[in-house]
C-alpha cells in the first residue's frame, strides 16, 4: 500500500515558489487540488451541469495558463496520456471539458470531524507502518475503481478533431462520417472534414462551441451538396474544315442555280467568309457546267 501525504491546495498559489511552468507531475497535482471535494454544479453558458466529486469542468486554455506551458497541444497529448493509463477520464460534450480523476474518492477523501478516537489511533499507528516500509507502487494512480465501458459495442474510432472557440476538440466518429456520406451523396465527406478544420485554425474567432460543431459541419456540407455533383461537360463540337465549308457553300450555290432555290440568301451581306485567303462568295453564282 502507498504511503499518503495532504497537501493544501494553496500551495499552487503560494508566494515563496516562483511561478514557473508546471512539470507534468504538477499538472497531475494540479488536477486533483481543483476536482470538486463533493458532488456540486457547474454553470456553463445558460445551463447548470452536475459536477461529481472528483471531478472538474476546465477549457485547455485554462490548463495551459495555469501550468504555462506554450502551447495547448501539449496540453492534449498529456490528457491523453493519462486517459491511456485510465488515470483520468474526460468528456468534452458540453462546451467545456469534464476532466474526472479516478479513484478520487477512494484517496482524496478527507477524514471527518466525526471520527473517534480509537479510530484515529488506529489509523495513526497504520500510517506509522506505511511509512517504515515506503512503496514505489504507483499502480493506485491508475483506475481500478472505474467502471469499465460495456464492451456490447466497440466504439466507434475518431476520424478527425476539430477545434472550438475555447480551445477543446470535438472528435468526429466514423459513424459520423458514414451517416453524413448517406445524407450528403454527392460531397466527399472526408475531403470537406479536413478543409473545415483548416478553416477552423485559420478563423479562431469563428470557431463554434461544442455543442455547435456537428451543426457547423452539416450546414457545411448542405452547402456542398447544393453544389451538386461535378457536372458533366458536353463534347466539344468538332469545327469544320475550311475546305468542308467551301463544298457547303458550292452546293448550296449549285442547288440555287439549278432548282432556283432562294432559301440562302437571308445571309447577312450575302458573303460566307470561309477563312483567310480561302474560296468566298459574293453574290454573283459561278457558271455552271452542264
Amino acid at each position: 500500500m502507498s504511503r499518503w501525504i495532504r497537501v493544501q491546495t494553496s500551495i499552487f498559489d503560494h508566494e515563496v515558489f516562483a511561478a514557473e511552468p508546471f512539470s507534468e507531475r504538477e499538472a497531475w497535482l494540479w488536477l486533483i487540488s481543483k476536482a470538486a471535494w463533493k458532488d456540486t454544479v457547474h454553470r456553463i453558458g445558460a445551463s447548470v451541469m452536475p459536477v461529481p466529486a472528483g471531478s472538474l469542468f476546465v477549457t485547455i486554455r485554462e490548463m495551459q495558463a495555469a501550468w504555462k506551458w506554450t502551447s495547448t497541444r501539449r496540453v492534449h497529448q498529456f490528457l491523453e496520456l493519462l486517459s491511456s493509463q485510465n488515470m483520468i477520464e474526460t468528456c468534452s460534450e458540453t462546451g467545456k471539458t469534464l476532466v474526472t480523476v479516478c479513484n478520487y474518492s477512494k484517496y482524496q477523501n478527507a477524514e471527518t470531524h466525526s471520527e473517534t478516537l480509537e479510530g484515529a489511533e488506529a489509523k495513526q499507528k497504520r500510517n506509522t507502518k506505511d511509512t517504515s516500509t515506503p512503496d514505489t507502487n504507483t499502480s493506485s494512480l491508475r483506475s481500478d475503481v472505474c467502471p469499465e465501458p460495456e464492451k456490447s459495442a466497440p466504439a466507434s474510432p475518431t476520424v478527425i478533431e476539430l477545434p472550438t472557440v475555447n480551445g477543446d476538440l470535438v472528435p468526429i466518429k466514423q459513424a459520423d462520417m458514414v451517416e453524413w456520406s448517406e445524407a450528403f451523396p454527392a460531397v466527399n465527406v472526408r475531403q470537406q472534414l479536413a478543409a473545415m478544420r483548416s478553416w477552423l485554425n485559420a478563423n479562431p474567432k469563428n470557431r463554434k462551441t461544442s455543442k455547435g460543431m456537428k451543426r457547423f459541419v452539416v450546414s457545411w456540407l448542405s452547402r456542398e451538396q447544393d453544389r451538386g455533383a461535378p457536372r458533366q461537360q458536353s463534347p466539344p463540337v468538332q469545327q469544320k474544315t475550311a475546305f468542308q465549308l467551301h463544298q457547303e457553300a458550292f452546293a448550296k450555290e449549285l442547288d440555287k442555280t439549278i432548282n432556283g432555290n432562294d432559301r440562302y440568301d437571308d445571309r447577312p451581306d450575302n458573303v460566307v467568309d470561309l477563312a483567310a485567303t480561302d474560296y468566298r462568295y459574293s453574290g454573283t453564282p459561278s457558271p455552271v457546267r452542264r
